[in-house]
């Protein structure tokens, strides 16, 4: 096993004692295997990604001139009762592949392709998680920072906190979602829709300050004017980041 974390805490188990004969001739052995594997995964998509769990099986002395592994396709299954918290268990794909080291190891006769057997298990992340326990949180926040451009120019100074307590609790948010999975270095899904929400907030925060410093109270149609932009400002950013989110989803699928 290749991609297995320990070998010495590998362990094989036959099922019978020697392999057991058919009428056809052939023999016949089960093996149950128990053991830790690794397997990169690629988070860029969370948290509507799909991973592959994956077992491979490779020769270690035998080159591809030597021995191929075939997988029996027909007979080969996982049980329909796994259960993966959190996943959508898929399919299970198998392939034959030939590993080519690129080097033969100092033994001029070695081309260095060894035969591999690949078992993949497809997982689907599920996407209830997503909307109910990452987005709607978010939208919530957002809604919040919207509701200041709703409220009278007179309420200068209630209307300035509501960008910031969003921003602060964006950050919060942004930090907490990200706890599910392990530090990577490139941004995932769900950091680039955190990125679209600051740059809201930020609109939202400017066009306040901008509200701010240009209001008149006694004028009339300064009151009016302000009311208008923050009516055009509060379109134009909902519908803006309704395009962007629906873009980064598709974009996944």
């Amino acid at each position: 096993m290749t991609n297995a974390v320990d070998e010495w805490g590998l362990m094989i188990t036959p099922l019978y004692p020697e392999p057991k004969q058919l009428s056809d001739g052939s023999k016949y052995q089960i093996l149950r295997i128990q053991g830790r594997f690794y397997q990169p995964l690629d988070l860029g998509n969370y948290p509507l990604d799909s991973q592959k769990l994956t077992l491979l099986v490779e020769n270690s002395s035998d080159t591809v001139d030597e021995v191929v592994y075939v997988p029996n396709i027909t007979d080969s299954g996982f049980d329909k009762s796994l259960l993966v918290p959190g996943w959508q268990v898929k399919d299970l794909q198998l392939e034959t592949l030939a590993h080519d080291y690129g080097t033969n190891f100092g033994d001029p006769t070695d081309p260095g392709v060894y035969s591999t057997l690949r078992f993949s298990l497809n997982l689907v992340r599920q996407q209830n998680m997503f909307y109910w326990k990452l987005l709607l949180p978010l939208v919530i926040v957002l809604l919040t920072n919207w509701l200041s451009l709703v409220l009278d120019p007179d309420m200068d100074e209630l209307r300035a906190a509501m960008p910031a307590t969003a921003l602060l609790t964006t950050v919060f948010l942004q930090q907490a979602s990200l706890d599910a999975i392990p530090a990577v270095s490139s941004l995932v899904l769900m950091d680039k829709i955190y990125a679209v929400t600051y740059l809201v907030v930020l609109l939202t925060f400017g066009q306040v300050v901008w509200d701010i410093i240009h209001y008149n109270k006694d004028d009339e149609v300064s009151h009016k004017r302000i009311i208008r932009g923050d009516i055009i400002s509060l379109a134009l950013q909902v519908s803006g980041f309704v395009l962007v989110l629906a873009y980064l989803i598709w974009s996944v699928f």
